[in-house]
């Protein structure tokens, strides 16, 4: 795959090491995200340490904006990208779709972060989402620290879990057409948990969260804990401050097993292979 030339992340001087990072994973066709985390831990903490460096500066109403749009379109894109890159390396599938528009059951059309196949009906989706940020000049009020990784969620959780069923539900529908729903038919009076994972697409939820505190990691956990019900998978990375420093990170080591996205991209490159 190759980033769209319009990419935020990867045409703003402000996100030169995100394009980096995304350019080294590419030429040494990572397939894991091992391979990876030493490059996205620094890239993260040069992007941070430069929204940091805004606090007490005199910019301009274009340059804040400028900020405002790397910090809400170049660090989710890049992390969405780079993912989407490790999955097609891993898995050998020629081409995971970003941002398609697919219809839901309710809702007319869902934004998806990742797709495959790029055609007909979708059998695999990635969502993914980066949480956290340091202080910066857009956020004169936030404490020192700054924004804490799990502050937004559960919100995240709430709207991803509703996509997940309107998204299972059209597809659900559209087999039934066919000929070819999963027996049952829907929840009915059994488990919802089951019935979500008994029909597709299979959803893959990943996110990347700068935690600055035990409780702020907890508390991402606990909502992790609770997308696991509704998603079929759900891939976590936290990373932290250290040294003193706000902006410069390192990995925070006590995800749970089953949510470490190491392990959970794995997972996605097997659900795709076998989809291919």
């Amino acid at each position: 795959m190759s980033p769209p030339l319009t990419a935020r992340w990867f045409t703003s001087p402000r996100c030169e090491p995100f394009k980096k990072a995304y350019l080294e994973a590419r030429e040494g066709n990572y397939k894991s995200w091992d391979q990876i985390e030493d490059s996205f831990l620094a890239a993260m903490s040069a992007f941070d340490t430069s929204i940091a460096a805004s606090v007490g500066a005199d910019l301009s109403d274009e340059e804040k904006s400028e900020l405002g749009a790397d910090l809400q379109n170049g660090k989710g894109d890049f992390f969405n990208d780079l993912l989407v890159l490790i999955l097609e390396n891993c898995s050998g599938i020629g081409l995971l779709s970003t941002r398609r528009k697919v219809p839901g059951l309710i809702v007319p059309v869902h934004n998806l972060d990742g797709v495959y196949p790029d055609e007909g009906p979708i059998e695999f989706m990635l969502e993914a989402k980066m949480m956290g940020t340091p202080k910066h000049i857009n956020s004169p009020r936030q404490k020192e620290v700054g924004r804490p990784g799990s502050a937004d969620i559960d919100k995240r959780v709430k709207e991803l879990a509703f996509k997940c069923i309107d998204l299972k539900g059209e597809y659900s529908r559209l087999r039934t057409i066919e000929g070819t729903a999963p027996r049952g038919g829907g929840p009915g009076g059994g488990d919802l948990t089951t019935w979500l994972r008994s029909v597709g697409p299979r959803i893959y939820f990943c996110i990347a969260v700068r935690v600055v505190s035990d409780a702020d990691f907890e508390r991402t956990i606990t909502w992790a804990r609770a997308a696991q019900q509704v998603l079929d998978a759900v891939g976590l990375y936290c990373f932290e401050p250290f040294d003193g420093s706000h902006t410069t990170y390192r990995r925070r080591g006590d995800v749970p097993v089953s949510l470490q996205l190491e392990r959970v991209l794995y997972k996605a490159c097997t659900d795709l292979r076998s989809l291919s």
